[in-house]
């Protein structure tokens, strides 16, 4: 985020511990332009657990320096996800046009600043396709061109832009060039075939920031060698009609094995706070995809199971004392109860 956002934000959660009774220091937001802070917090012996987000290179940096320690310690970091979204034909053929609005709103969100950011649509060729193509690169260029959050990211997004773009066979769409300010993002959309995108590995890397690309499978086959090539992602999203999903088994399965979330008929930029959720993924979108990084279980990142065994009632915690004088849910003798024992 902003540096100037991560101030409110700090502010907001000091008063929030302070109105609850938590301890002084229970929260500090240091800001650095580098990676020499972060290393020296997850190297210091009292920091027991690391979550990060960022780039591949950031967080399998700090997870490799903590697995170093002396005494190792979990990284839980969210990296880097190109988010596939599969669209079947007769979606398209029905829906093309709004969902080629709904897309490019969603690769255009937060200049792209998104880690669930749509960067790779994959579809069966066809007209139903090569329309939708064509109302996409429409669309795109329809919406303003807005500011990156730091020089860094517009920087690095400007170099695997073109990165990419300097692969043979690839083909520019789309493409706004903002006279505003340099660190406006140039937003783009490109295509590919099935074929060129197996064989270079170079058009499966994220481009962060508000670039997508369409690859044109030649058929389902090869929409499923795709999606198996893929590494790991925080999100996929089928885009198809009710009696269209369940001719593509092999295609559905791939893509929940590559990914931590499967959504059907939506946008993978919106991530709701709630139990169901999972934010999280296969290596690289995260280096521990039992675990999500949003949501009432995110919490369980940084617990560990303790066990009292044989200890009297009154020497054991609060919240395992026989008269349950906290009102929890506990379970005892495999029930599920908040009664007292």
């Amino acid at each position: 985020m902003h540096a100037g956002t991560g101030e409110l934000v700090a502010s907001a959660i000091i008063k929030a511990a302070e109105k609850t009774g938590m301890p002084n220091g229970v929260f500090s937001n240091l800001n650095s332009s580098g990676i020499e802070v972060g290393m020296q917090l997850v190297s210091h012996p009292e920091v027991k657990a690391v979550g990060f987000t960022g780039s591949i290179r950031g967080g399998r940096a700090l997870y490799d320096l903590a697995a170093k320690r002396e005494e190792p310690i979990p990284v839980f970091a969210e990296m880097g996800s190109i988010n596939p979204v599969v669209m079947l034909p007769k979606a398209l053929r029905h829906r093309g046009e709004a969902l080629a609005k709904t897309y490019a709103g969603s690769i255009t969100l937060g200049t792209g600043q998104f880690c669930t950011n749509p960067g790779l649509l994959l579809g069966i060729q066809g007209d139903e396709l090569t329309q939708f193509i064509q109302d996409l690169s429409d669309e795109i260029v329809k919406i303003e061109p807005s500011c990156m959050l730091h020089p860094n990211i517009i920087g690095a997004y400007e170099n695997n832009r073109q990165k990419a773009l300097s692969q043979p066979e690839l083909t520019v769409v789309a493409e706004y060039d903002s006279e505003e300010q340099s660190n406006y993002a140039r937003q783009t959309v490109t295509t590919v075939e099935g074929a060129t995108f197996l064989k270079n590995t170079t058009l499966h890397q994220e481009v962060f920031g508000p670039y997508s690309m369409v690859v044109q499978c030649e058929n389902a086959e090869q929409l499923e060698q795709i999606i198996s090539k893929l590494e790991g992602q925080l999100t996929g999203t089928l885009i198809a009609e009710s009696d269209e999903a369940s001719k593509y088994p092999d295609v559905i399965e791939a893509l929940k094995n590559r990914v931590g979330r499967i959504i059907y008929n939506g946008v993978p930029t919106g991530v709701e706070v709630c139990p169901s959720m999972v934010h999280g993924g296969p290596y690289p979108a995260s280096t521990d995809s039992r675990f999500t990084a949003v949501g009432i279980h995110s919490i369980k990142r940084w617990v560990i199971p303790f066990s009292y065994q044989d200890w009297p009632n009154d020497l054991l915690p609060a919240a395992l004392k026989n008269e349950n004088p906290l009102k929890i849910s506990r379970l005892v003798n495999n029930k599920q109860t908040t009664d007292s024992i």
